[in-house]
């Protein structure tokens, strides 16, 4: 994988899957406690989540060589980033164990 894309996929995809999570429970207690301003803000904070894992797997498809549009498999979260991990990486070279 190019070096490069590396930390945008990392943070990306971290920073997507903390805010989903973060989203949905502002969500459960907003409907909870039946504020609607609360279960907003965890739509908002779900959707910027969404964006972020997306653009996260964008630069994970590209680093391994692939377009970047096959970083939409984002909207599938975890199943379309486990499509992208067993991916093979066309930028790695073979005969080099451990990369």
């Amino acid at each position: 994988m190019l070096a490069e894309e590396v930390k945008r996929t990392n943070i990306g995809v971290g920073i997507g899957i903390v805010a989903q999570i973060l989203g949905r429970v502002l969500m459960g207690v907003g409907a909870s406690s039946k504020s609607f301003a609360m279960v907003c803000l965890g739509i908002i904070v779900l959707l910027a989540g969404v964006v972020f894992f997306i653009w996260g797997c964008f630069a994970y498809a590209r680093g391994k060589g692939y377009s970047p549009v096959l970083g939409i498999l984002g909207l599938f979260s975890l199943l379309g980033l486990i499509v992208l991990v067993v991916l093979p990486d066309k930028h790695k070279s073979p005969g080099k164990a451990g990369e």
